[in-house]
């Protein structure tokens, strides 16, 4: 009985160990020796892989906060070292799970979680001879783009091996075809979650997506994907195109109050000039992520700042500005005074001992409230005031003895 019970609960689990966990965070770029600085064009190159495997989005690198970080990429790097890869020294790297996930939150980027879909993969390519299954040791430059683009994406893909049972199971008129129940039935034995059949001939590619068990695939109705793509690159944006898709459905943005930030306080804004120059130079700051207005009082303005850096890196940055000027403030801690509680109601003074009628207030301290740290400082932007209005310059009367009488009345 026991020996059913615990098989009952391995069919059950079975379909969840298909989702594969994905390594988003570390990656490997081969050294450019023409680049001045080989190391640090690696390291940037690098953190853009992770983090469009991370966030599913191909022009996630183009955020502006993202572009930011990129320009201390060895701040996010927890591993590095060398390695060689076709005869090429490359440069290993392994990036901060949390640091990458905080960039995304900062940049309101999404995150495309790294239990992903596991994808069995059908290729079958047709020569001037004939039509042939690429196994998992074929010698095929298509399936190898793939894989490699399937890398760079962090879209799991399964390569059928190729053995008996393979070669007896399928027939390449049924992948070419699009018979979809034949596909189900053969696909039966990987622990996939979806199937991706690819008939690819020349430069075209035509695939067919099912995005379903296999055991369900020409049982049920639900329709397959399918799209085409031509030209050298057209594996890698069927790739692209299927990676989109998925990242799509599973890909959540988390929101950014669990970034570091800090509040800092600006003073003698004299005019609306002054605010928007100083906001513009905050947001050009490298440390900076994001802004938000908390408090506009006067000619002060509060600010919550979202760091991309330390809190100190950012206040030698703002230091740095020849606007702004720091100052020293001492906050006093706040003192809540202690509340004193009754120590019976009336009529039951004479049932409590000496002890318990002594005032116990005497013996409770007031609460101290710590201050928030906050950075102050004095924005020093007169040259920016705003321009006023003149008059038009009128025309000087001809005669100059006109003149005279005029400024004479």
């Amino acid at each position: 009985m026991r020996s059913i019970v615990l098989f009952a609960l391995g069919l059950i689990g079975f379909p969840a160990l298909a989702l594969t966990n994905v390594d988003l965070y570390q990656t490997q770029v081969v050294l450019d020796q023409s680049v001045d600085k080989p190391d640090a064009q690696a390291r940037i190159e690098g953190m853009e892989q992770v983090i469009v495997r991370a966030s599913g989005m191909q022009d996630s690198v183009s955020n502006p906060v993202v572009q930011k970080a990129l320009k201390q990429s060895a701040q996010y790097i927890a591993q590095i070292s060398y390695g060689q890869l076709d005869d090429q020294q490359t440069l290993k790297m392994k990036f901060n799970a949390p640091q990458i996930n905080g960039l995304l939150s900062q940049a309101q980027l999404p995150t495309w979680p790294a239990q992903r879909a596991n994808i069995l993969v059908w290729l079958v390519e047709e020569t001037q001879s004939q039509r042939a299954i690429a196994w998992e040791h074929t010698n095929s430059a298509a399936l190898k783009q793939m894989k490699v683009q399937a890398t760079e994406r962090g879209l799991p893909l399964t390569i059928p091996v190729g053995d008996f049972d393979d070669v007896t199971g399928i027939n390449i008129s049924d992948l070419w075809g699009g018979f979809a129940l034949p596909v189900g039935q053969a696909s039966q034995r990987y622990p996939a979650d979806a199937v991706l059949v690819v008939r690819a001939s020349n430069n075209n590619v035509r695939w067919t997506l099912y995005d379903q068990a296999p055991k369900t695939i020409g049982i049920t109705r639900q329709a397959p994907l399918s799209g085409s793509n031509n030209g050298a690159d057209a594996a890698d944006k069927m790739i692209n195109q299927i990676s989109d898709y998925y990242a799509k459905q599973s890909s959540v943005v988390v929101a950014s109050e669990s970034s570091e930030s800090v509040k800092v306080r600006f003073t003698s804004l004299d005019n609306a000039v002054d605010f928007f120059v100083l906001e513009r130079k905050l947001q050009q700051l490298n440390s900076v992520a994001s802004l938000d207005i908390l408090k506009i009082q006067g000619n002060q303005v509060t600010f919550l700042v979202h760091l991309l850096a330390t809190p100190s890196e950012f206040e030698q940055q703002v230091t740095r500005m020849r606007e702004a000027t720091p100052i020293v403030v001492e906050v006093q801690p706040t003192i809540v005074p202690a509340q004193p509680e009754p120590l019976a109601q009336a009529g039951d003074v004479s049932d409590l001992t000496a002890e318990q009628t002594l005032p116990q207030i005497i013996e409770q301290a007031p609460a101290v409230v710590a201050p928030e740290p906050m950075l102050m400082f004095e924005w020093q932007g007169g040259k920016y005031a705003a321009p006023t209005p003149t008059e038009p310059v009128k025309e000087a009367p001809a005669e100059t003895d006109v003149l005279e009488t005029d400024i004479d009345a």
